[in-house]
């Protein structure tokens, strides 16, 4: 499995479900599409209308059930952390149903012309460098119904590279056009599971059957590689259900039903973020004074609200923006550290939840301004510096700021091991971005590098 993985980027799990275990997790995610209860839910274009209808973890409430037959089945849990060779993480919870005529356009469609990859930096579920698909089809994917198409290999044209001492950059591979990608079907059944890497290119070609195609995607992250802009949250129920040795694959959750969904408007459950901001001199920005004392910026966090399903949880717009007005810094990527959460005050049902992201800049120390050209008391501390007004009881939640600095400076998570780090931008950013998708040149294109006014670079067109 693992050398036809390495070499191809895919692999089948045969039969790993029964037609039984199917239905039993397709049941309830076929429901809520009928009931019109999924994220991407429109009057005038709902299911069962053509069209690409998608649902997140918002079922894992309700059917927290269904997580047997699906993110902790024995036979995923065991094949993806085999192939990681270390635990995983659950990333994305994904419910997508084709109706009939769903993928079909007034053009005629080319195979190859939709075929893409899902390295995205500005998505939770997608903004790691060691993570797969578990894809679960709740039918057979005949080329009536709409394969999902590989291309094999095409995972090795991306590269990671070496870290910065922070975070590490990707040559990601731009797709090209369609006449330049071999595709193949892999013949998925029902019941089989197909895992992918993270990094291969794939096509879901149109349902020209007269039956829903329907399937669960799934992704998972290794433990040492966490998604830069941050976890994506999901129901406690779905955690409280599972057993203890698989309870590490949703870390990350809330019990006051704010967990990633759109409904009125998308929302992750993140109240609030603060910044590990350093400057070229490993000097951390701290607000305040000597007499009050020092914290780290903070803001209230929130997601764009033109986001999609998959951009929940990403809250940077909200954050480079806050941090541009207030404090005249341009901070074109951050990278996700840790997520603290609590219960709200004299409110066991209400939770708090706080994402601490780090950045670092390229140049000395910034006097500040806010766009009001009001300087901020501010200092620039060195690592001894928080150690001292720690000591002196001066700093805001001391201990924590000391741990977060020490795990975004030496790489590690909070349990002091390893990681790889990666580079997060705002959702809006994907206007910026096309190397993963079909229509490019040949080569790569660099994830990690920005203009003279903080935009990812643009692309190298040949």
């Amino acid at each position: 499995m693992k050398n036809e993985f390495a070499k191809n980027g895919y692999y089948i799990l045969r039969n790993a479900l029964t037609h039984a275990e199917v239905d039993r997790l397709a049941g309830p995610i076929r429901a809520a599409f009928s009931g019109g209860d999924y994220d991407t839910y429109q009057k005038g274009s709902a299911y069962p209308a053509p069209g690409i209808h998608s649902m997140g973890p918002r079922v894992l409430e309700e059917h927290p059930e269904i997580a047997e037959v699906s993110l902790a089945h024995p036979a995923i849990v065991a094949a993806v952390q085999e192939l990681f060779g270390e635990p995983a993480t659950l990333a994305q919870y994904w419910s997508i149903m084709r109706p009939p005529g769903a993928g079909i356009s007034d053009k005629p469609f080319v195979k190859g012309s939709t075929a893409h990859y899902d390295y995205k930096p500005w998505r939770c579920v997608g903004s790691y460098v060691k993570w797969m698909f578990a894809v679960v089809p709740f039918v057979d994917y005949t080329e009536t119904a709409g394969p999902l198409a590989v291309s094999p290999g095409s995972h090795l044209e991306t590269s990671l590279l070496p870290s910065n001492g922070r975070v590490h950059q990707v040559d990601a591979a731009q797709v090209p056009s369609s006449n330049e990608i071999r595709l193949v079907d892999p013949s998925l059944k029902k019941g089989d599971v197909v895992l992918m890497d993270g990094f291969l290119w794939h096509e879901a070609r149109p349902n020209y059957g007269n039956s829903d195609r329907c399937g669960l995607y799934m992704k998972f992250h290794a433990k040492s590689s966490p998604p830069a802009c941050g976890p994506t949250i999901y129901p406690s129920a779905v955690h409280d259900i599972l057993s203890d040795d698989v309870k590490h694959l949703v870390p990350y959750h809330r019990g006051d039903g704010r967990y990633a969904a759109v409904r009125d408007e998308p929302g992750g459950g993140i109240d609030e973020a603060r910044l590990v901001i350093e400057d070229s001199d490993e000097k951390v920005l701290v607000l305040g004074n000597d007499t009050d004392g020092w914290q780290l910026p903070k803001f209230a966090a929130s997601e764009d609200p033109s986001a999609h399903i998959l951009d929940v949880c990403n809250v940077m717009g909200s954050l480079v923006t806050q941090t541009h007005d207030q404090l005249g810094l341009q901070l074109p990527w951050l990278s996700w550290i840790i997520d603290l959460s609590e219960p709200v005050k004299d409110d066991d049902t209400e939770e708090w939840r706080c994402r601490v992201y780090g950045h670092r800049l390229q140049t000395a120390a910034p006097v500040l301004k806010s766009a009001n050209d009001v300087t901020r008391q501010h200092r620039w501390m060195s690592a001894d510096d928080l150690e001292e007004v720690n000591s002196a009881g001066l700093l805001e939640c001391g201990p924590g700021v000391l741990k977060w600095l020490h795990m975004w400076q030496k790489e590690e998570d909070e349990d002091g091991s390893p990681v790889t780090r990666s580079f997060g931008v705002p959702s809006t950013d994907v206007e910026y971005y096309s190397f993963n998708q079909n229509g490019n040149p040949k080569g790569t294109y660099r994830i990690g590098e920005f203009d003279e006014n903080g935009r990812p670079a643009p692309a190298d067109l040949g």
